[in-house]
Order: C-alpha cells, then structure tokens, then sequence
C-alpha cells in the first residue's frame, strides 16, 4: 500500500509533493484552491511540468486532487448543480496538466427530498461531467451519512453508477471515518473483511481507486464527520492494522486526513504509526 496525506498547494502547487516527502509521504492529494470557494484555478502547462519534475524527484507514486466542499450534484438548485458540474470537470481539467490519476469528490446533500429524486439529476451532472475530455478518474467518496447526505451507503454509490450506464471512469474513494460513522464495522481484520464483501456485492472491488485512512472522533453508527489521528478514535490500531497489510491493494494509495498531532494536518507521526503496523 502507497502511504500519503493530503497537504496544502499554496504557494503553488509545485511544492505539494514535497511537502507531502517532508511528512514521509508516497502518494498525495491536494485541493485545488480553498475548499469551501467555488473559485478555483486552472492550472498552466508550465505548473503541470515543474509539478511532475517535483513528484519525480521526490519519489513520490501518484496524486489525487480533492474537489472542494461545496458540490452538491443531487440538489433540486439548478445553478448549485451547474456550478457543481463545472468545478468536478475543471478539477479533472487540472488532473490531467498535473498528471494526477483523478479527482475525489463529496455527492453532497438531497435536501430532505430523498435520494431517488435526487438520483437523476446526480446522474445527469455525471454524465456531463464523464464527457468531458478528460483521462483522469472520475471518483466518487461515500459519506458519514449525516442529515440528507449522499452517498453514505455502498448500495447508493453501486446505485450512482449503475445509473451511470456502469462508465468505466467511475471509481470510488473508501473513506474509513465515514464508512464507520454511518454503520460499517471494521475494527477487526474480520470485520474489515465483512466490509469488503460487502462493498464488492453493492459496487465492486475493481471500482475503489483511492483509500482516505483515517480515525474517528466519533462511534459507530453516529453519521458524525469528524476524523481523528490515527490509533486515537474509535476505529482502532487493529482496524488499520487488517489494512495495511491487506495484500489485495499493495499497489493502492491511502491518504490521510486526520487533524495531525498538533493539529496542523497530516503529518509524519501518523504516517508512521501506519507504517508500523506493515507486517506486524
């Protein structure tokens, strides 16, 4: 498994990948501006080269960019699902000058209107989106479940897809937080196990892409967002333990959005603790 964490990309993006190699990092993932603006750049060819020449020489495997917070793909607001749309296919527009492998994005909110009303206007803006001409992934992150929250079952993402006439490009991000808090055990290697199968039946294992590793703030079952460091929440060192040392993803990236020691972000600290549970 690829170890990374997310970090910031201000004062250009070129430096993220070594501020992801200064944490210890193999992979990493940024966003593309603030993420709660709709603002966002777009990135030039010379950004895209000094960025490879930085993930070359620090070693570093792949990148992934975070679309912002504010998407919400499901919502009956025709100019929120517009500016949803543009944002996810300016992010993929940026993965491929960056040369990252695609984009995560939140599905966002249905609004109290329920997830088959909101289901074909996700569809819709997806689709708009896989036409674009683009080569980067098109990945999709499940939630904690919260409120009217999308996408907090693996049975609703499997949904998304399929309507989505199953398109190639459409993968998915595991979030272990948000798996946890809205109801999926994984505390144990058995458990984990559990997970997968049941995300393989609901969705695919040949779909997940990415892997966001990262504690909780909060119990099972709570639909509460709130990540924490590694080993300190509710999930557990056994939990990542079964991960880390899952065979099947030796090649997968696995990003860390956890607070940080001194809550400063994703740091060294956690990526080590990651680290040694590998063949523990």
């Amino acid at each position: 498994m690829m170890l990374g964490l997310h970090v910031r990309s201000g004062g250009g993006v070129e430096n993220a990948p070594g501020r992801a190699a200064a944490e210890g990092g193999e992979t990493v993932q940024i966003f593309a501006g603030s993420p709660r603006m709709w603002k966002q750049p777009t990135y030039s060819r010379e950004q895209g080269e000094k960025f490879a020449a930085a993930m070359e020489e620090h070693g570093l495997a792949e990148t992934f960019i975070h679309v912002m917070y504010l998407t919400s793909y499901g919502t009956a607001d025709e100019e929120h699902r517009r500016k949803s749309t543009q944002a996810f296919i300016t992010a993929l527009e940026n993965c491929d000058t960056l040369g990252a492998r695609g984009a995560v994005t939140h599905l966002g909110s249905h609004k109290g209107e329920g997830f088959e009303a909101a289901l074909p206007r996700i569809r819709d803006c997806l689709m708009e989106v896989l036409a674009s001409d683009t080569e980067a992934e098109v990945i999709l992150e499940n939630s904690a479940g919260a409120g009217d929250l999308i996408g907090g079952t693996f049975q609703e993402l499997g949904r998304i897809i399929e309507a989505c006439d199953n398109h190639p490009c459409l993968k998915v991000c595991l979030d272990t937080a948000h798996a946890f808090t809205s109801g999926y055990d994984l505390r144990t290697a058995e458990d984990w196990e559990q997970l997968l199968n049941q995300f393989d039946d609901a969705i695919g294992l040949d779909r997940l892409s990415v892997l966001h590793l990262n504690d909780s703030m909060h119990d099972i079952g709570t639909y509460k967002d709130r990540h924490e460091n590694i080993g300190d929440g509710y999930i557990g060192y056994e939990a990542f333990r079964a991960i880390v040392n899952d065979t099947r993803f030796s090649d997968m990236s696995a990003v860390l959005e956890v607070p940080g020691i001194e809550n400063k972000g994703p740091d060294k600290e956690n990526l080590d603790r990651l680290k040694g549970l590998v063949n523990e």
